[in-house]
């Protein structure tokens, strides 16, 4: 590079600065994302500012690369928009001096001809995106906003290698959202008694892991730790399985069998998928919890074993407990602490953070070049619903990492499925959210109105689920007079996902 661009300069400033530019880095919060805009053009500088700070930015304007020491003025921009050609220079020769001068900044790179080669040099060179003018708007703020999430992502990553700051690993889980904050939380609080926990969530959203996390927070951390799906034991094994056996005592008993019970002595027993355990054994397991004692199959002396149990279950406990499949006195011994795990899609802000985990571990794990994730792309995977949680999720990154290769994760590169929209319900609900029984009349009387209000009087019309979606929640935010919150409260559904509804059909507050 040419020594007359050398970053940082400090010698030559050019004094042609807009009063726009003066005014918003010098006022802007310091707590506000950070943009540096390097274009000798001041038209688009103007435009660029302006647009900027409406969407809440605080915006530095440098017309030449050394400018930018002084409009900085110490501070570290989250994201840096920069141009083509700067008069004589080639901004593509800016971008590796850049990246070395701001390790944590994401460099988008602009040009006003839309060339292929260029944009694939600035991209080989380390720009994470390509805009080209006229700037598409919405597409510059999806784009910042995108890049403003990763330097924070970076940063927390950052603080976590020097042991500094809010770590967003908890016990092999990841999460900074609020949701995760709380179960780490109650994790924290419930670990160093011996009170049984129940955990509730959906299938992938972790709950062994979760398990697992109160087991070595605990003061049980050193004895074993013995995890049983009761989903996956034949009916007629499932005692034997859990209190063990004496030799002989049933065909194919040709020796004695310990069982979970006895291999988690000292340590912690966790049961999962609890509401799949037959009837007379969970009479068993409830003595078991009363007395601390247990008979083997066939066995005729009591056994005693000092276990903790945490039990597992993707399924409403009390609507299990009302329909028969779970003992109503077993499931309060068992829920003496509740553990509620979110659905990945309603986990604030955490989608980033595990993408670009998995993404660096996988790379790793195959030899691949993955370094980072198109803004297109991850506003895809914030979009999509991932019925299967944090499994789908791993399992579908595992899958683009090994049959594609780059620097960049794109949104080519990601699966048909993901493009495609669907309403599914989920396997847990909150026991909050458990529906009662309606009465049939009122229901009758509720149905028609939704019907009239919803498809019209034309009995013609196909209206689409989604569409149908959409009104419902602008219906609802109307009627809670703007408020997202109350409406996502009235519709039944979080906050977070409401959110995330109003960001996909792009509804008006209004």
């Amino acid at each position: 590079m040419a020594t007359s661009v050398r970053l940082p300069i400090g010698a030559a400033k050019r004094k042609l600065t807009s009063v726009y530019s003066i005014r918003v880095s010098t006022v802007k919060s310091l707590s506000q994302n950070l943009i540096l805009v390097i274009d000798d053009d001041p038209d688009f500088q103007a435009f660029v500012g302006w647009k900027l700070e409406s969407l809440g930015y605080a915006v530095c304007a440098a017309y030449h690369p050394s400018e930018i020491d002084e409009v900085l003025g110490g501070r570290l921009p989250q994201a840096i928009i920069l141009d083509w050609q700067l008069g004589d220079t080639d901004g593509t020769k800016l971008i590796g001096e850049l990246r070395q001068e701001f390790p944590l900044s994401s460099v988008v790179f602009v040009t006003g001809f839309s060339t292929p080669d260029v944009a694939a040099a600035a991209i080989k060179l380390g720009a994470v995106d390509f805009l080209t003018k006229p700037l598409d708007e919405a597409k510059l703020a999806v784009t910042l906003a995108t890049w403003c999430e990763t330097h924070e992502l970076r940063q927390r990553l950052r603080d976590l290698e020097r042991g500094e700051g809010e770590s967003a690993l908890f016990e092999g889980m990841i999460g900074v959202s609020p949701q995760m904050r709380t179960v780490f939380s109650i994790i924290r609080n419930v670990a160093p008694t011996d009170v049984n926990v129940m955990i509730c969530g959906e299938s992938g959203t972790g709950k062994e892991l979760a398990a697992t996390a109160i087991h070595h927070c605990s003061d049980r951390a050193t004895g074993p730790f013995v995890a049983q799906n009761m989903a996956s034991i034949p009916a007629d094994l499932a005692e034997a399985t859990l209190f063990g056996h004496e030799k002989g005592a049933f065909t194919g008993a040709d020796r004695e069998r310990q069982g979970a019970v006895g291999e988690a002595a000292g340590g912690t027993l966790f049961l999962d998928e609890i509401t799949e355990m037959p009837l007379a054994l969970q009479g068993k397991l409830l003595r078991f919890l009363q007395e601390r004692t247990y008979r083997p199959v066939g066995g005729r002396k009591e056994l005693k074993s000092d276990v903790r149990i945490i039990s597992a279950t993707n399924r409403d406990p009390l609507a299990a407990v009302h329909e028969r499949h779970l003992r109503e006195d077993l499931y309060y011994r068992l829920n003496v602490v509740p553990l509620i795990l979110p659905p990945l899609r309603e986990r604030d802000g955490d989608m980033p953070l595990l993408v670009n985990h998995l993404l660096r571990r996988f790379s790793k794990q195959y030899h691949k070049k993955f370094t980072s994730v198109e803004s297109d792309a991850m506003q895809q995977l914030k979009t999509y619903a991932w019925p299967g949680n944090v499994r789908q999720l791993i399992h579908l990154l595992q899958r683009v990492v090994i049959l594609n290769d780059g620097d960049s994760l794109t949104a080519r590169m990601l699966p048909p499925e993901l493009f495609q929209y669907t309403v599914s319900e989920p396997s847990f609900r909150r026991p909050a959210e458990t529906a009662t029984v309606a009465d049939p009349v009122a229901s009758s009387e509720i149905s028609r109105d939704l019907e009239r209000a919803f498809l019209g009087s034309d009995d013609t019309e196909i209206v689409r689920l989604d569409e149908l979606e959409r009104r419902a929640i602008e219906r609802a935010i109307r009627i809670c007079d703007g408020s997202a919150y109350e409406a996502a409260r009235k519709l039944g559904i979080s906050s977070a996902t409401i959110y995330r509804k109003i960001k996909m059909y792009r509804i008006s507050p209004g």
